[in-house]
């Protein structure tokens, strides 16, 4: 048995539903992503009208705050005052970095075990239009939404990483409709359904949703899983939500060559195997499913169709 990690995914969405719910509580829209303590992605989502990148600028301030123990904010100021050594740190870094506030660590019996990030659509608002003061208001001061949704999510005291915003008026956004095929609550419930699939079969996967855009709507890695599962996961959403068929029949449909061209053309990942299904409404593709590391290209593949099936109807084809 592998030794369980400092960090959950059980623990990761428990703090992940919090910054939701405190979110959508003030009408935002953005993302949030949670990172072990190495910065690898255990937990990803985005809400439905949040930028796409929100998401990769979360998950490159959440790297930062987690491997270097603090939060964003300390290193974006220590960067803008020294931009050589920033510069170096981009070269130095494993993954990509963001010099800016709204990532803090996550800490487990006084030990850093990961971290939490918010960024694109979820800013340092002071007032948000249509939202009574009174919800910005922490222990009787004003407070800032993007710290305030951290601290919520954290269950810690609040930390306000923004002391140079004295006043900033935010966007008031209502959420796309729960019954929309892209919402969060839709990949959310296909991430849940396939966890729990591979769960009962014994293996420790990565899955990851992606809209009708190819935008990250949902990113989950299992205790267990490789680092690496998750980025693996999303390549094959991509490829499926692209070919707009299963990646497993993509090496029977389309020469190597063929494929060999895209790869060099195409702005999008291509990962052909196993794993990767696109999500249908009546005919039309909708979104994708990817996961990775349930031991092969079948196991994979029966994951995501079990996931998907009884929220997706209609057939789609390709022609390359």
């Amino acid at each position: 048995m592998p030794y369980p990690p400092d960090l959950t995914l059980a623990e990761a969405r428990a703090i992940m539903d919090r910054a939701l719910a405190k979110a959508r509580e003030l009408k935002q829209a953005g993302a949030f992503v949670i990172v072990d303590a190495g910065g690898g992605v255990i937990s990803a989502s985005r809400i439905g009208e949040g930028p796409t990148s929100s998401v990769w600028i979360s998950r490159a301030k959440a790297y930062v705050a987690a491997v270097q123990r603090a939060p964003s904010a300390r290193s974006a100021t220590q960067w803008r005052e020294r931009p050589a050594v920033f510069a170096s740190m981009q070269q130095l870094m494993r993954d990509e970095i963001f010099p800016g506030p709204g990532a803090m660590p996550i800490r487990k019996d006084g030990r850093v075990v990961g971290a939490i990030s918010t960024g694109g659509g979820v800013g340092p608002w002071t007032e948000i239009p249509g939202i009574d003061a009174s919800m910005l208001m922490v222990d009787g001061a004003p407070a800032n939404c993007e710290d305030m949704i951290i601290a919520h999510a954290l269950q810690a005291k609040y930390q306000n990483q923004h002391p140079e915003v004295e006043k900033l008026v935010g966007p008031f956004v209502d959420e796309r409709k729960d019954d929309l095929p892209h919402s969060l609550d839709h990949a959310r419930a296909y991430a849940d359904r396939a966890i729990e699939s591979a769960r009962q079969k014994g293996y420790k996967v990565a899955v990851v949703v992606v809209d009708e855009a190819g935008q990250l709507m949902q990113m989950d890695r299992m205790d267990g899983a490789s680092p690496m599962a998750p980025d693996l996961a999303e390549a094959k959403a991509l490829t499926a939500l692209n070919f707009q068929r299963p990646t497993i029949d993509i090496p029977k449909a389309i020469t190597a060559e063929r494929l060999a061209e895209m790869r060099e053309v195409a702005h999008y990942k291509i990962a052909a195997g196993g794993g990767g299904i696109p999500i249908l409404r009546d005919g039309f593709v909708v979104g994708a499913i990817g996961i990775q590391g349930a031991g092969g290209a079948e196991r994979s593949d029966q994951i995501a169709r079990s996931a998907i099936a009884p929220l997706t109807t209609g057939q789609s084809t390709f022609r390359a």
